[in-house]
């Protein structure tokens, strides 16, 4: 309709401007010519007519269509982003967390006692709430969006096409194809690199040149204008001068990683507190990967036996497994553990079916094995991801420039282990 609009507005424009030029004294082609070039010119440009209605191949996409989409969706996108990461599929997932939280962990203190007519409290700690709290940080990923990498490359398909009689409709898809990538990427991250490997970003010190680092230890470092976080991955003292720029195969960038303390961090100060390990040994061919993950079910308290232990492994480490009961599956497997198998765990043989493994995909890159209580779902009750899903922090905005789009999305995230008596963990780092 819009198109067809503005080719009879272009031929009343050149009809018109022939008119006027004939009683001027002009050329009425010339006149009409010049009329309607100047009405199409308005439209291209100021208007944002289809360049395809006037005989051309572009066709020119609005930007408001993202802008729109991200209005009308954003807390859809926000749930989706925060609910669609894997680990989210294997640990409690905390909404409304504001700030910060205590950890649902009440213990009760012992006191039962024969019975008098007097009353005898308990001698203290009767009713003790952990201490442990749920904190969560505020991420954020910016992004300038410029239509004109469309134009000639793979994508210009999602675009509006031809005659641009479904603009609304196309223009709505290419949006919504947008979002749901830019939601894939900012999810991956966070699964790769925060859930586990997020670090306290106060203990990165700022570059200097005149320094050394040690194996491991965290800078930060400005690049392209930014402030980046980088590690020291070269496994030895860094020399002086030894920059991400100069030598970059001995830094990584872990800037995703700074946003939040991740498990990793809480495991680590766990063992720094005392918190012990359970000799579990390297895992290196099916018979070590099957003591091993019978040792830490075994180390489990018997209620959290009695009730079911769920126990996140890298597929790495889940393969060897696998490969360790390839032999007893059948055996140790009944109708209900096969429905538990259709979720993705693995039976361990010698648990009485009550212990199984979950491969995370948030432990790509780290061999430690994970134990604890399984809950409803298939999820550790001992391992929990807040957010705060109704917060402001929690937000989709976009900015309108005169050629680009930029869109920026902010999450509330935190990690956090509930009781450390309900947790077991494996050797293998």
């Amino acid at each position: 309709m819009k198109a067809n609009f503005s080719i009879t507005a272009l031929v009343y424009m050149f009809v018109l401007g022939a008119l006027v030029g004939g009683i001027g004294g002009f050329n009425p082609v010339v006149a009409g010519s010049v009329l309607a070039g100047a009405g199409a010119a308005k439209m291209i440009f100021f208007e944002g007519a289809s360049l395809q209605s006037l005989g051309m191949t572009f066709n020119a996409f609005d930007l408001s269509g993202i802008t729109g989409y991200a209005d009308e969706h954003k807390r859809d996108m926000i749930a989706t982003l925060v609910n669609g990461l894997d680990i989210a599929n294997d640990v409690m997932v905390q909404p409304n967390v504001k700030n910060k939280m205590k950890m649902p962990k009440l213990t009760v203190g012992n006191g039962f006692r024969p019975f008098s007519s007097a009353t005898e409290f308990g001698d203290g700690g009767d009713l003790v709430v952990a201490e442990r709290e749920l904190e969560t940080k505020t991420g954020k990923r910016e992004l300038l969006i410029d239509l004109r990498v469309f134009k000639d490359k793979y994508l210009a398909w999602r675009t509006n096409p031809g005659n641009n009689a479904k603009k609304e409709f196309d223009d709505y898809t290419f949006s919504r194809f947008v979002w749901e990538e830019v939601i894939k990427g900012v999810q991956r991250e966070i699964n790769d690199e925060t859930a586990f490997f997020g670090f306290d970003k106060s203990t990165a010190a700022a570059y200097s040149g005149a320094a050394t680092y040690a194996a491991n230890l965290y800078i930060t470092y400005t690049q392209g204008g930014k402030l980046h976080y980088f590690q020291n991955v070269s496994g030895g003292t860094t020399t002086a001068g030894e920059s991400p720029d100069t030598h970059p195969a001995k830094w990584r960038n872990v800037t995703a990683r700074a946003v939040v303390p991740g498990i990793k961090s809480l495991l680590t100060a766990a063992i720094s507190g005392g918190f012990s390990a359970t000799t579990t040994g390297s895992i290196t061919d099916g018979a070590s990967a099957l003591a091993a993950f019978k040792e830490l079910f075994r180390d489990m308290p018997v209620p959290y036996q009695q009730k079911g232990v769920i126990i996140s492994s890298s597929y790495t480490d889940s393969d060897f497994l696998l490969d360790g009961i390839e032999d007893k599956l059948t055996k140790y497997t009944t109708p209900e553990v096969s429905d538990i198998m259709k979720a993705g765990l693995i039976p361990i043989p010698g648990t009485n079916n009550k212990g199984f493994v979950k491969p995370a995909t948030w432990l790509t890159g780290s061999r430690r094995l994970i134990a604890g209580p399984m809950a409803a779902g298939y999820r550790h009750e001992n391992l929990y991801m807040g957010t705060d899903l109704l917060s402001d922090a929690n937000e989709i905005e976009t900015k309108r420039n005169l050629w680009t789009l930029e869109a920026g999305i902010a999450v509330d995230l935190g990690f956090q282990i509930a009781d450390l008596g309900a947790l077991r963990i494996g050797d293998q780092a």
